[in-house]
C-alpha cells in the first residue's frame, strides 16, 4: 500500500499539486477501503472515522480538487450520487442494471468507438467516465 501511496503522492506533485493534511487524508481513506468505487459521503464517514472533526465540505473540494488533477476519477455510475475512484490504472466499467454489481474492464474496451465517434461526428468520447450498462454473467444466465 505505501508504493501506491507513495506513487499517488508523486503524480499528484508532479502535476503540480500540493501534498496537504486534507488530500492526504483522503487519499489515505480512499486506499484503505474495501471498496474502489465510494461516494463522497463513503469518503466523508471513512476520513471522520480517524479525524473525527474534519470538515465534510472539506472532503468535498478535497475531491473535486483531486479530480481536477487526474489523481480520483469522479463517474456516474447510476442514479444516485456519483463515485469517486483513484486513479491508479485506467479502466472501464461494466455495471450490472440487475444486482448493481460493478466490474472494471481494461482500459481501451471502447477505443474504437471513441475512434469513430470522433471521425464521424467529431465528439471526443471519455471512455473511462462512462460506465458500460448491462447484465452480469450471473444475472443473464451466461455463467
Amino acid at each position: 500500500m505505501d508504493d501506491t501511496l507513495d506513487d499517488i503522492l508523486d503524480r499528484l506533485r508532479r502535476d503540480g499539486g500540493r501534498v496537504t493534511a486534507s488530500r492526504r487524508a483522503v487519499i489515505d481513506a480512499m486506499l484503505a477501503s474495501t471498496s474502489h468505487h465510494m461516494t463522497a459521503a463513503d469518503v466523508v464517514d471513512a476520513v471522520r472515522a480517524d479525524h473525527p472533526d474534519f470538515h465534510e465540505s472539506t472532503v468535498y473540494r478535497t475531491l473535486e480538487r483531486l479530480a481536477d488533477l487526474g489523481v480520483i476519477a469522479r463517474i456516474q455510475i447510476g442514479p444516485g450520487p456519483a463515485v469517486f475512484h483513484l486513479s491508479v490504472a485506467q479502466h472501464d466499467h461494466l455495471v450490472c442494471d440487475r444486482c448493481g454489481r460493478v466490474a472494471e474492464a481494461p482500459a481501451g474496451l471502447l477505443d474504437a468507438v471513441a475512434a469513430r465517434l470522433r471521425r464521424e461526428y467529431g465528439f471526443v468520447l471519455d471512455p473511462g467516465a462512462t460506465p458500460l450498462h448491462g447484465l452480469c454473467a450471473s444475472c443473464s444466465g451466461s455463467e
